[in-house]
């Protein structure tokens, strides 16, 4: 039993204190997120299935060949706003497009200055898909993949794992739309670690921000860390002081 200086227990307000921890952690739980879509749109993954052509995205490498005027041929980088540059074209959108629709585009523009003009795209090197994976995992952090888009499990094992005290029932995953807007998605990464349900994993689509939560313990926990066992150690440091000064004989009990 701890006694402070007036001799009152402070037992029973570490029982109160419990109390209002487990209130804390029943009313701060996350409010419910649509659930994260099994698949991306188009123009949100760096690659496809092997089914479907491949879109071209953002930070892709281009080689834009011209067979009969090799002297226009160059490589060309798409450009965060999904545009290209070449020597002809100012501007022209390519994000999003496949590749036999980026060669019929420029065809049109380069018909400017030649006469039936041939043209291919090559993919030199496409682009990885960055996300950002935050919270109660051991290693935050920002995580790049080459290939097709990653899912959940991939980019939480990249930053190493749930951490002890992590509500792998409340993932959610901050989108950015091409519209410049923004979206969250929830997702239960428990259904997948249990085996429940592999439409757990979703793919993640570039610039993704995961962010992994605490459980209402681990919360709870932390609480009391900060505030009760603080409050305590002050007051067992009270006792000692007086205790020194021989005006008390109390003792704080183990």
């Amino acid at each position: 039993m701890w006694i402070d200086r007036s001799g009152a227990t402070l037992q029973p307000l570490r029982r109160v204190g419990m109390a209002g921890v487990a209130l804390l952690g029943g009313c701060t739980q996350l409010p419910p997120l649509q659930p994260a879509p099994a698949t991306l749109p188009v123009a949100a993954s760096t690659t496809l299935a092997a089914a479907q052509p491949y879109r071209i995205a953002i930070g892709d490498e281009l080689a834009i060949r011209l067979p009969l005027d090799p002297e226009l041929s160059e490589s060309v980088r798409v450009l965060p706003d999904g545009s290209i540059s070449t020597s002809v074209v100012q501007r022209q959108v390519a994000a999003g497009l496949t590749l036999p629709q980026l060669d019929t585009a420029l065809v049109q523009d380069y018909e400017q200055i030649l006469k039936k003009p041939v043209i291919s795209v090559i993919v030199i090197k496409s682009a990885p898909t960055t996300v950002y994976v935050l919270g109660y995992v051991e290693k935050p952090g920002v995580y790049s993949f080459e290939g097709s888009a990653p899912r959940l499990a991939q980019a939480i094992a990249a930053a190493g794992g749930l951490k002890l005290g992590a509500n792998p029932d409340q993932i959610y995953i901050l989108r950015h739309l091409p519209n410049g807007s923004q979206q969250f998605f929830g997702t239960k990464f428990a259904d997948l670690q249990s085996a429940r349900d592999p439409a757990a994993n979703v793919p993640l689509a570039a610039s993704d921000e995961v962010f992994v939560p605490r459980s209402a313990i681990a919360r709870a926990y932390g609480y009391f860390n900060q505030y009760f066992q603080q409050f305590i150690a002050t007051s067992a440091s009270v006792n000692y002081q007086v205790n020194s000064n021989g005006t008390t004989s109390v003792i704080p009990g183990h």
